[in-house]
């Protein structure tokens, strides 16, 4: 079983709740891990994050520090895009580093998302973690021609958030 390493708290949402939900989404994804790092942070700590790897100076609502180094043997492990040499987005992966990676949530902008969204937080904080998933996978939405986004759809349906 993967462990899900958490740092900080989520009000109404308890540790044990988040890690199930993680799980859940890398079983959907057909991955097996030793672990993953969730830490949730206020604005402040998310803006120095992003301005210091990011160079953007301004806060985001997640961030994603890969683990484990890409094999060279598989597309996703590489950074290759879904569509230049992957299987389509509803295809299953299988993967198998020891630290899938970190994931970073402000948890003051996932509370804007949720008001605006009119979701929970808990909602919105589970949508930042698939995100998050993807985004240590290899997926990346600013590069690719839409299939992280597809991805990201078919399995909060599948995970129940659809």
């Amino acid at each position: 079983m993967t462990t899900v390493d958490i740092t900080g708290s989520v009000p109404r949402f308890p540790k044990r709740d988040i890690a199930t939900f993680a799980r859940r989404v890398l079983r959907h994804l057909d991955v097996v891990t030793d672990d993953l790092a969730i830490a949730f942070v206020d604005d402040a700590a998310m803006r120095k994050l992003n301005k210091d790897f990011r160079r953007k100076d301004k806060t985001t609502d997640v961030l994603t520090f890969p683990g484990e180094p890409l094999s060279a043997r598989d597309p996703y492990r590489s950074g290759a895009s879904h569509k230049s040499t992957g299987p389509s987005p509803s295809a299953r992966l299988r993967m198998t580093p020891e630290h899938l990676g970190d994931i970073v949530i402000s948890l003051d902008q996932a509370r804007r998302q949720a008001a605006d969204e009119k979701h929970s937080l808990a909602t919105e904080v589970r949508y930042l973690i698939l995100h998050g998933i993807l985004h240590s996978l290899g997926h990346d939405h600013e590069t690719d021609h839409g299939e992280m986004n597809a991805l990201e759809l078919e399995v909060r349906t599948k995970v129940g958030l659809g």
